[in-house]
């Protein structure tokens, strides 16, 4: 199975990880975040990132999901992509729960996995609009 590691300035992805929990439950193999605080090391923090990838690694390969494109944690993440671990950016709840779906059946499909994440961004608005007419 993909091992999952979210990553992320401050606590985003230790919150993200508890969030999933209330909808997966506690027991979710394979899956840890990584977060940085203002304190950091850089460097410290990309050997932090790199330990956790190795730790939810089964042989089946990771799935790095960072919360901001260019942000240090994701900047961090792109020294270890490698072609066991790949790399996503712009971290949201769908996006989360459907890899931690998703992987349980077989091989994610990363790209859709962005699709997700783009799809759980809706004007609602313009939604709510459209079911008036």
């Amino acid at each position: 199975m993909l091992g999952i590691v979210l990553a992320s300035h401050g606590d985003l992805a230790a919150e993200m990880l508890k969030t999933s929990r209330l909808f997966l439950g506690d027991d979710i193999p394979q899956y840890e975040a990584a977060c940085l605080h203002f304190d950091d090391d850089i460097d410290q923090y990309t050997q932090r990132l790199k330990e956790t990838c190795e730790k939810v690694d089964t042989g089946d390969g990771v799935l790095v999901i960072c919360d901001l494109l260019f942000g240090s944690p994701c900047n961090c993440a792109m020294h270890i992509v490698s072609d066991k671990v790949d790399l996503i950016t712009g971290m949201n709840l769908p996006l989360v729960l459907e890899v931690l779906t998703s992987r349980q059946s077989g091989p994610v499909d990363i790209d859709a996995m962005v699709e997700t994440a783009h799809s759980g961004i809706t004007n609602i608005k313009k939604v709510v609009e459209g079911l008036g007419q």
